[in-house]
């Protein structure tokens, strides 16, 4: 629908990843230390873009050493082998509108007025945004992960929000089907609507 990642085909301009979201985003100041938040584990998200945010932890026992998202930020796996896997989410369904995780997941927060997270959610989901993140992976043996850089300065074409708006509504009715995401985008290594 938008063409392959790092291409322009219908002429709205090439930008990075980066200027579309926030990565990577800081816990506000104002958070609530006394309410409990989602708890997600890296087990608790699928190669298929779901989550299960149904575990609970209070705040004290999530505040240091866990990665902060809050609702409608995208979670991309920048481990291995969960990277290589399709490992990725928009989060969802989180208590208090919070999440807190694994330390191995990067965070996209869309950008109100120019992303949408499920737009975002593809990018990182083609099978080209993964071969060439793998690619740049750094580390050693099980322990290799993509760096913060390669999605900030990833090339891609910037469709408008309307447009962007309308893939969401697809994809997430396409959910409702049970018709997942990933078959769409592995049956021919692309997604094509």
């Amino acid at each position: 629908m938008f063409g392959v990642p790092g291409t322009d085909p219908y002429g709205w301009g090439l930008t990075t990843l980066g200027e579309c979201c926030e990565l990577n985003p800081r816990r506000p100041k104002d958070i609530n230390v006394n309410n409990d938040y989602s708890f997600v584990a890296m087990p608790s998200v699928s190669d298929d873009g779901r989550i299960n945010a149904s575990i609970t932890k209070p705040y004290s026992e999530v505040c240091k050493g866990f990665t902060y998202f809050a609702e409608n930020d995208v979670l991309f796996a920048k481990i291995t082998p969960c990277m290589e896997n399709g490992k990725g989410c928009v989060a969802v369904g989180l208590k208090n509108s919070v999440g807190f995780g694994s330390t191995e997941f990067h965070v996209l927060r869309p950008i109100e007025g120019i992303s949408d997270p499920y737009w975002l959610y593809i990018i990182t989901m083609f099978r080209k945004f993964r071969t060439d993140a793998e690619k740049v992976m750094t580390g050693t043996g099980g322990q290799r992960r993509v760096p913060l850089n390669y999605l900030n300065e990833y090339s891609i074409a910037l469709p408008p929000l309307e447009l962007q708006e309308q893939f969401a509504a697809f994809v997430r009715q396409s959910d409702k089907s049970k018709y997942t995401i990933k078959k769409l985008i592995t049956k021919e290594g692309l997604f094509n609507v």
